[in-house]
Parts: structure tokens; C-alpha cells; sequence
């Protein structure tokens, strides 16, 4: 039995409401990004794609990589070439204040490796 149409997402808006009182809106990309998490036990039941036994078991990323994603994440990678993401780092980034002290309003995963996270 072939599966039926599915209709495809194009485009995402995310409207944030800064401690602050001001608004951001930004635009997600969904040809690279295919997850999206904004509350903390979503952010926890996604930490569990890189346990042990999960689908992403193993993933790092290079400093590079991190840093160009998380430029704010020094203290969490440190002084490390890679950083194993393991669902106690997803926790760090999720809580780790950016420049502006905010933690981050979501998570989201890219596609840029889609054997491994």
C-alpha cells in the first residue's frame, strides 16, 4: 500500500518574546533543519537521540563546528578538538546563557549529517 501525500513544510516563524519585553522573529530553514525543540522536556526527550543505544549514539561535533554554531559555548567544550554530544551537553547547551545572558529560546538540529545527527 503506497503512502499517502504528506503535505511539506516550506517555511518556519518563530516569534520570541525577549525577557526584556521586545520581540525577534526567526526564520528556520527546514531543507536543514529537521527537529525543533522550545520547552525543557522536549529539549530532554531530544537529549535521548544521543544516549547510548540512540540513533545518534557516538556523535561529536569539532570545536569548530560547535564554536560555529554555539560561538557562546567555550565553557562547555573548553579546550576539547571534539565534543562527544551525549544528552548531559545538549542539557549544557540548552542552560548555558548566551552574550546577551539569555538562555536559548530552542534547540535545533541540522540536517548537515543525517547518518549521525
Amino acid at each position: 500500500m503506497a503512502n499517502p501525500p504528506r503535505p511539506r513544510i516550506t517555511g518556519i516563524t518563530v516569534n520570541l518574546l525577549m525577557p526584556d519585553g521586545t520581540t525577534r522573529v526567526h526564520t528556520i530553514d527546514p531543507k536543514i533543519c529537521d527537529a525543533l525543540v522550545w520547552s525543557d522536556r522536549a529539549v530532554e526527550v531530544f537529549g535521548k537521540f544521543y544516549d547510548k543505544g540512540g540513533p545518534a549514539e557516538g556523535k561529536q561535533m569539532t570545536r569548530e563546528d560547535f564554536l560555529h554554531h554555539f560561538p557562546h559555548g567555550g565553557p562547555i567544550i573548553g579546550d576539547q578538538p571534539h565534543l562527544p554530544i551525549t544528552p548531559a551537553v545538549v542539557n549544557q547547551i540548552w542552560n548555558h546563557p548566551k552574550e546577551d545572558g539569555t538562555a536559548p529560546a530552542y534547540l535545533s538540529k541540522s540536517l548537515m549529517n543525517p547518518v549521525n545527527g
